[in-house]
């Protein structure tokens, strides 16, 4: 059994400029926690400004954004990716983000071909929105062997 047998994805840290958190919050949560369903909190503990956003369940995994004088900067296609239970699902968060798209020139949204390999068919999209990184979106068929 690997040292890694047993783990699970708990959480990403994403840094933003100070002194900007605040003013994206309200579209922030409106993204990010109406639309998609993810659920902020703050805890004391932490220095604000900050929020987590967490799975549904509290249990799965949270994103946690806070300000910091070096924010993150991602050059590349550096992502968080999220599987999604089938192709349908994909496309209502593709639906949701171009919503937001028509609205606002800050969300960006990479629509990709579907990767349709021997083993497997790959239905998804990237978008970057508020944040700093993009979200692979994505559904993974597994072909049965032949």
């Amino acid at each position: 059994m690997s040292l890694m047998s047993q783990a699970r994805l708990n959480h990403m840290e994403v840094t933003v400029a100070r002194g900007t958190l605040e003013a994206l919050m309200p579209s922030l949560k409106s993204f990010y926690c109406d639309t998609l369903g993810l659920v902020p909190a703050h805890l004391d503990a932490f220095p604000g400004p900050h929020v987590f956003l967490n799975s549904e369940d509290f249990k799965s995994y949270f994103i946690y954004v806070a300000e910091h004088e070096q924010p993150m900067i991602v050059r590349g296609d550096d992502h968080l990716g999220f599987h999604m239970q089938d192709c349908a699902a994909v496309d209502r968060v593709l639906s949701a983000c171009r919503s937001i798209a028509s609205t606002d020139a800050r969300m960006e949204i990479r629509e990709l071909d579907d990767l349709d390999l021997d083993q497997t068919r790959t239905h998804a999209f990237y978008f970057r929105y508020l944040l700093p990184i993009w979200f692979d979106i994505q559904h993974i068929e597994f072909k049965k062997l032949r």
